[in-house]
């Protein structure tokens, strides 16, 4: 899905980095997904354990890491206020395809209790619209996920 953290995030070597790191997009999307789970809500065992383990095969990070991250946006998720900036964000610094994987990802956490609720099915449909990805793309995006999660 994505090569590495460094290439998908494609900032201009001059640019002044804006307190962004290597692990920055793996916040992002973490924080996405922590979003994700909490549609329902609540963020059951199921949801947690597949973040971690999403994060940790896409970003490269160990298991550790990957809870760290995903308690992290869990601590951030009762104080955020809104998405917006988290996926302007996302869809600043990535391409169409990147923006799909991300997607798949969040389809993963929604789809992970075997079932999608209409809150959960207007979140997908709002995130694919704010990340610029079309109804189809985002779609197939689900039928990736459910296939990957063996519901298909």
């Amino acid at each position: 899905m994505f090569k590495t953290v460094a290439e998908w995030l494609k900032q201009d070597k001059n640019a002044k980095p804006e307190g962004n790191d290597a692990n920055e997009l793996a916040r992002l999307v973490t924080a996405l997904m922590i979003e994700a789970g909490n549609a329902d809500g609540s963020l059951d065992k199921a949801e947690q354990t597949l973040i971690i383990e999403v994060i940790a095969r896409q970003f490269e990070l160990d298991e550790a890491q990957a809870a760290e991250m995903m308690n992290a946006a869990v601590d951030q998720s009762a104080e955020r206020v809104e998405l917006h900036s988290l996926l302007r964000r996302l869809r600043d610094n990535s391409d169409y395809e990147e923006r799909l994987g991300v997607m798949e990802m969040v389809w993963m956490v929604v789809l992970a209790d075997g079932k999608l609720d209409h809150i959960e099915a207007q979140l997908m449909r709002r995130l694919a619209g704010l990340l610029f990805v079309s109804d189809v793309d985002s779609g197939l995006a689900a039928k990736t996920a459910k296939s990957n999660l063996g519901l298909a």
